[in-house]
């Protein structure tokens, strides 16, 4: 299963040309993250609450367009993989421009890991069963090839 989420491109995140600014990239995938986990039930404020959180620990990123001031993005997450500290986050960002309905591709594609751990000393915990049930659904399978 797919989660999916829509944003819109903000002054705040772009330059002064009205591009989004490359950083803002990863402070939307963070967003999409943090929404990802609280419509699972696992809300990071909740986490961290419990000296808990999910911390990035590696992220790789493909810039593959630009995104425009105004511009409808439509932000994809599946889960790669899920380890038993360890999550793989795949993010896909389509863009919509402002004048139009049409979508004018895909404008950036992301691996991260994040680890399940201790705040704010970063000791990685297990995932614990009924986290693990919610993740599970979003783990991307491959079919098998004959």
């Amino acid at each position: 299963m797919t989660f999916t989420v829509n944003k819109r491109v903000r002054f705040q995140h772009c330059d002064p040309a009205g591009i989004v600014f490359y950083p803002q990239f990863y402070v939307l995938l963070h967003e999409v993250q943090e929404d990802f986990m609280a419509h699972i039930g696992f809300p990071e404020h909740a986490l961290i609450a419990r000296g808990l959180g999910l911390p990035i620990v590696d992220m790789k990123t493909e810039f593959l367009g630009m995104c425009r001031h105004g511009d409808l993005l439509t932000i994809t997450l599946t889960l790669n993989r899920i380890g038993g500290a360890s999550l793989g986050m795949h993010y896909e960002i389509h863009a919509f421009p402002h004048a139009s309905m049409a979508p004018s591709g895909i404008k950036l594609r992301a691996d991260g890991v994040v680890v399940h751990s201790t705040v704010p000393h970063g000791k990685p915990q297990r995932i614990p069963d009924d986290l693990r049930s919610a993740l599970l659904p979003y783990l991307l399978t491959l079919a098998p090839t004959p």
